[in-house]
């Protein structure tokens, strides 16, 4: 059995660790892009051997997506795919179950089969989540957007053909680690307001029939869940403001409600805010208007919106008593793991407010010691 997760707080002992494309993937780009981007590389790698080196003096064995390194940016005529970096996005351990979907860098599809036998969702008809990946993926003789949307459900309006090509490069209407939180019987999912009144069928009969297993729980939450809320151990949960009502879904839980991120006093932040909307943020280079348009052009599906996320909840627990953090100096949030015996263990990640990706985003729980119980 080479996955058991059941919640975020049994000894890990197996984890998938994201991975990266090295510094040479830009050569050949102006150095006022070209530069920052191979810095952000190099930096990130920097951190990711780190934090390897951390949950391998835990007794975590540490498995990677690798990277070809004769991969370069300019060979590839269209959009390259954001590096296997946050290996939660696209895929969901439930259990003694793995799900890997194929809208992820194909990298983790490939270390995680070397790893155990993953299961990779077959769904009922395409889904796409934005206009942005459906254009990316576009075939020659896909529909419109538009039309694609009015006709998904009908196999019958497509030509020959496509209906099996719109399949196989859909992302599927798919839930990933990083929307939900498995604690013991009962499981989690953050959805937005308007789906919370319509739960979604997840058109995938696999997934389905391991959702029947567990209590299932829609949570009302903009974004992932992991960047609203996270149980460290039974009877605590680190959260940005009430996202539920804790009183009811998790009834006698001591919650720290960390204050949302105040960028007003980042003048820098602001300033590159008005080019890029707030979506992500390289300390430096606010002025490097070349560098900020390659990214809005070429790497949009690379970043997320940065401003909407506090990193001190995206944590992730070796075991109940130590919590990896990429901040060490949130005082609220040390007297609050002190307080439940939890040590922190520090960890950087420089450039977080680049990728839009904490410490918990940037692993895969595979392996926890331990068995379902329900806590409440």
């Amino acid at each position: 059995m080479k996955y058991n997760i059941w919640n975020k707080w049994d000894p890990l002992k197996v984890c998938m660790l994201g991975n990266n494309y090295a510094p040479e993937f830009f050569n050949g780009i102006q150095d006022k892009v070209g530069d920052p981007l191979k810095r952000i590389c190099e930096e990130t790698l920097e951190d990711l051997q780190g934090y390897k080196e951390t949950l391998e003096q835990f007794g975590v064995e540490v498995i990677q997506p690798e990277m070809d390194p004769n991969e370069r940016f300019l060979d590839n005529q269209y959009v390259y795919p954001r590096g296997p970096l946050q290996p939660r996005d696209y895929q969901l351990v439930l259990g003694n179950k793995c799900f890997s979907n194929s809208g992820d860098h194909p990298a983790i599809y490939k270390k995680l089969s070397e790893y155990s036998s993953v299961s990779e969702p077959t769904f009922k008809q395409p889904f796409f989540s934005n206009k942005s990946h459906y254009d990316n993926m576009r075939g020659d003789s896909w529909p419109s957007f538009d039309d694609y949307l009015d006709n998904c459900a009908n196999k019958e309006y497509f030509e020959q053909g496509i209906w099996e090509d719109l399949l196989d490069k859909s992302d599927g209407k798919w839930l990933s680690s990083a929307c939900c939180f498995m604690i013991g019987t009962k499981l989690y999912i953050g959805v937005t307001d308007d789906v919370l009144e319509n739960p979604p069928e997840y058109n995938c009969p696999e997934l389905e029939r391991v959702l029947e297993t567990f209590d299932v729980n829609f949570l009302p939450l903009e974004g992932h869940a992991d960047g609203n809320f996270h149980p460290i151990k039974p009877g605590a949960i680190l959260s940005l403001h009430d996202v539920q009502t804790y009183s009811k879904t998790f009834p006698g839980w001591d919650v720290c409600y960390l204050p949302e991120q105040t960028w007003s006093s980042v003048n820098s932040f602001i300033k590159l805010k008005d080019q890029n909307k707030g979506k992500w943020w390289l300390a430096g280079e606010e002025d490097n208007a070349e560098f900020t348009h390659f990214v809005e052009t070429w790497l949009s599906d690379w970043v997320g919106y940065v401003e909407e996320t506090v990193f001190d909840v995206n944590v992730i627990m070796l075991d109940a008593n130590h919590c990896c953090v990429s901040n060490s100096n949130n005082e609220q949030v040390n007297a609050f793991l002190k307080k439940h015996k939890v040590e922190p263990v520090y960890v950087p990640w420089r450039h977080r407010f680049f990728w839009d990706g904490g410490l918990h985003c940037i692993t895969l729980d595979l392996y926890r010691e331990g068995t379902q119980k329900d806590y409440f």
